[in-house]
């Protein structure tokens, strides 16, 4: 099995919770913007990033 990308899994957890990227950004304090750039595949986000977008989304980040 395929590990999904961490943009493709981002995108699937906010859609699957029903949140838009402003929801998800109110909710983690991570900017729309880095948002936006992260779903898009433009950058590898910091694990404290990633991290702060996990408790959002409620999930558990896994290595």
């Amino acid at each position: 099995m395929k590990k999904q990308s961490l943009k493709d899994n981002l995108l699937y957890q906010r859609k699957l919770k029903g949140l838009t990227q402003d929801e998800l950004a109110e909710k983690t304090t991570v900017g729309v913007r880095t948002i936006q750039r992260i779903e898009k595949g433009e950058v590898q986000p910091h694990l404290q990033t990633i991290k702060l977008l996990a408790v959002g989304l409620d999930v558990e980040v896994m290595n």
